[in-house]
């Protein structure tokens, strides 16, 4: 081949109908990603109404908690003197929440955790 010849432009003839085929692709591919973009919004939805059940539930049992907190007849100065947490960082409670008394024991101060009292077995209500 000469120069001139690799100098001449090289002309490609594509039919109207193949255009039409490719764009019909493209035009699938993308009605395609809608699809899975509405089927992960409505999967995130789902989940998120879950969640915000679960909340609903927790606020309800927190509720429970702070109501038995305030009417136990083992709730004395803020503390539950039914339980002694040898450990509190073992069973999630927080070290901020626990008063240490003279003899060693360790309670919970109920008033900054009343999730200790949410499913409390030992609950009994004050007697006027």
């Amino acid at each position: 081949m000469s120069v001139e010849e690799n100098l001449k432009p090289s002309v490609i003839l594509v039919s109207p109908s193949e255009l039409e085929e490719e764009i019909k692709k493209i035009e699938e591919e993308i009605k395609s990603h809608e699809q899975l973009d509405v089927d992960l919004f409505k999967k995130i939805q789902e989940e998120l109404n879950g969640i915000n059940k679960a909340i609903s539930w927790l606020r309800i049992a927190e509720s429970q908690g702070i109501w038995k907190s305030k009417t136990c007849k083992h709730v004395i100065n803020d503390s539950c003197n039914a339980w002694n947490i040898s450990d509190p960082e073992k069973v999630g409670i927080p070290t901020d929440v626990i008063s240490f008394n003279q003899d060693g024991t360790k309670r919970v101060v109920v008033s900054k955790f009343p999730g200790l009292c949410i499913a409390c077995p030992l609950y009994e209500p004050k007697r006027s």
